[in-house]
């Protein structure tokens, strides 16, 4: 299953969007799936489950249950774990439609009276660059980003990373131009069986044919430290969301702007 593109621009790279609330552990969890459940059910009727293996210190690695609640198109995804809450999405009309999603979730995890100790909060965007002919991946990046190229090299791999502080957030931005020969998403990323939009479809087909890819992948952090309360999150959420969007727009270079928006 594909999707469309992501985003009002004309030919946005975005792929895919996490939300996500770090939350102290919660044991009980499972206890109250069945009710969140119910009450998410006419927006994400399908249930997956999952595993993923935890890892405290001085204790051995175990398995957790995580809970994956699909929408019908599988475009969008809530997944509950003992230790995160989050939305997955590769469906993106815009940015105000992703955090009314957002706030549908928020509401109902209020709802169902978790109680929930939120450590902190997570925005992350993934965007693919799929080249048009006569064009490198590094092209779309700022010249700051483009790394080197020594005399008589093919560079087949670049990577970039930097975290910038804002008052209250940080958003860590990572750039692969192009990216390690076969990668398509960027390293330590976890993507949830959705489905797939045309820029990934693109960028796998480019893949198989032995062409370069790139992405830029932008997370915003915030600390948080206070018990679940659905209105202050989302405050949170919409003030992350321009941080996120400001510090992608810098590492575009013009070739960007033209093709993309």
């Amino acid at each position: 299953m594909t999707t469309t593109a992501l985003g009002t621009w004309r030919q946005p790279p975005l792929v895919y969007v996490v939300a996500e609330l770090v939350i102290s552990p919660y044991y009980s969890l499972a206890g109250k799936v069945p009710g969140l459940q119910d009450r998410l059910r006419s927006s994400f009727p399908r249930t997956l489950e999952a595993k993923e293996i935890a890892i405290v210190e001085g204790a051995k690695p175990s398995a957790q249950t995580l809970w994956q609640l699909m929408s019908g198109d599988q475009r969008h995804a809530v997944q509950f774990g003992i230790r995160a809450i989050s939305l997955h999405a590769t469906g993106y009309l815009h940015s105000s439609d992703f955090l009314g999603r957002w706030a549908e979730v928020l509401n109902i995890v209020q709802q169902a009276d978790l109680g929930a100790y939120v450590e902190r909060a997570g925005l992350r965007y993934v965007d693919l660059i799929v080249p048009t002919d006569g064009n490198a991946p590094g092209d779309y990046l700022v010249s700051g980003l483009q790394g080197i190229v020594p005399e008589g090299a093919q560079c087949t791999g670049s990577m970039w990373a930097a975290a910038f502080q804002f008052d209250g957030s940080i958003v860590n931005l990572r750039a692969g131009a192009p990216s390690p020969q076969g990668m398509l998403l960027p390293p330590d990323f976890n993507a949830l069986p959705l489905a797939k939009p045309a820029v990934m479809m693109h960028a796998e087909a480019r893949l198989k044919a032995n062409q370069s890819i790139g992405f830029v992948d932008t997370d915003c952090i915030r600390e948080v430290g206070q018990v679940f309360e659905a209105d202050a999150l989302l405050t949170h959420y919409k003030s992350m969301q321009k941080l996120t969007s400001a510090t992608f727009k810098a590492a575009m270079s013009p070739l960007a702007q033209k093709e993309w928006m």
